[in-house]
């Protein structure tokens, strides 16, 4: 294709009837050519501007295809008769007179049959328009390689909950992949519990905005916890929304690690002091609701000591955790047995009618530690010396019940040795 200067053409005569719509055409602000054959006739001045041409008259008498990219070298062999048979738009790019680059919309028409043709062609620059197509559509490309990197699920669902988008790390999160979810309501990765309202209403969709934690559930059942954030986006007439899940089960893990480690006791697993002093603080509140006796256990084991010193802390803890396994063994599940010094536990009895309960309990559990312990240095036998309070007679706080099991405890172990 040769761009440049040109030798002055023959003007190539127009129809008659096109020379009274000449100053028509000028007056229009895109560029319009009338070419017979190939070659340019007229130029409007807004289409010299376009092609940047000095004046319109510089155009005359080249062929259009002149101005035509070498890449639509084929259609240029075809003449103008192609594209007017098109009779619809045609996308192409053009080079101006300073060798730059043109997008348009090329339209044209056949106004004359006769001889070689006359071609009236009308072209509307698109060049910014595609760039910032290409520019939107490398955004979105961005943006989509973003989302499917990210460590967070991103889920978009429309008003009636129905999913539009899911991305890789939500694909890993719920164990579905996107085909399985793409159409199908958020219900399915979302229990019934958590979701309540009609799925007809977009307003149960909001209520996970509120909820910073949800249980989400995975493709096999089982339920995960997630970290959820949704934001609503109204585009015209359509709602959606954006919810963006994290899985903090690890979080959680952690967190019940951290509740138990300042909760319980690390050998034995028992409840702490700490919590053993909370769940009393709850048995009095429903005592006192209910009318109902309550009893504590102060038990402090007699031969542990001697055990400890002759074969070792691992013996001695091997012994502390089966002492703990007897006494959960022998209680009710709503009790609660605690370890609050090295050999010494707390028994929490709850929904007692009288103290003989209380003291069948205490009988029960000295029997059952007085039993021999099998350990791998051989058998062991210890005893447990145990202190009995009841709530209200012998005080109404912890430290006034805990007081008098001890010296109840103190007075048995005592009597025993006497």
């Amino acid at each position: 294709m040769t761009v440049g200067p040109h030798p002055s053409p023959v003007r190539p005569a127009l129809p008659s009837e096109w020379q009274a719509r000449i100053g028509m055409l000028d007056r229009l602000r895109t560029l319009l050519a009338l070419c017979i054959g190939n070659r340019i006739a007229h130029l409007n001045p807004a289409g010299a501007l376009m092609l940047a041409l000095p004046t319109p008259q510089a155009a005359i008498g080249r062929s259009f295809f002149s101005f035509v990219h070498h890449d639509y070298a084929d259609l240029s062999e075809l003449g103008l008769a192609v594209f007017a048979e098109e009779a619809s738009k045609v996308s192409i790019k053009l080079v101006r007179e300073d060798r730059s680059n043109m997008d348009v919309e090329l339209w044209v028409s056949c106004i004359d049959a006769t001889g070689d043709g006359t071609f009236l062609i009308e072209a509307h620059d698109i060049t910014d328009h595609l760039k910032a197509a290409h520019a939107l559509r490398a955004r979105e490309q961005r943006l989509e390689g973003v989302i499917n990197t990210v460590a967070d699920g991103i889920i978009t669902v429309d008003d009636r909950g129905t999913i539009q988008t899911f991305n890789p790390a939500a694909e890993s999160i719920f164990g579905f992949r996107k085909e399985e979810v793409i159409g199908r309501n958020i219900r399915l990765l979302i229990p019934e519990t958590v979701l309540s309202a009609p799925e007809t209403e977009p307003g149960w969709v909001r209520t996970l905005a509120s909820t910073p934690e949800i249980i989400g559930k995975r493709k096999g059942g089982e339920v995960v916890p997630l970290e959820m954030s949704v934001r609503e986006l109204q585009q015209g007439d359509e709602l959606s929304f954006t919810s963006i899940v994290r899985d903090i089960s690890a979080r959680k893990a952690a967190e019940e690690r951290v509740f138990r480690m300042a909760h319980h006791d690390a050998l034995t697993e028992l409840p702490n002091r700490h919590l053993f002093g909370d769940r009393v603080e709850e048995a009095f509140k429903r005592a006192r609701r209910h009318t109902e006796k309550l009893a504590l256990l102060f038990v402090d084991l007699d031969r542990f000591k001697p055990i400890n010193d002759t074969y070792g802390h691992a013996v001695g803890d091997e012994v502390l955790k089966e002492v703990a396994r007897r006494l959960r063994a022998g209680v009710r599940a709503t009790d609660t047995v605690a370890r609050v010094g090295g050999d010494e536990f707390l028994v929490l009895l709850e929904e007692l009618d009288d103290q003989a309960e209380a003291e069948e309990v205490r009988e029960k559990l000295r029997k059952l530690l007085a039993l021999p312990i099998h350990l791998a240095v051989g058998d062991v036998q210890i005893g447990a010396s145990i202190g009995v309070a009841i709530y209200p007679d012998n005080g109404s706080e912890i430290a006034e019940l805990t007081a008098f099991a001890d010296r109840d405890m103190y007075t048995r172990k005592h009597a025993r040795a006497e």
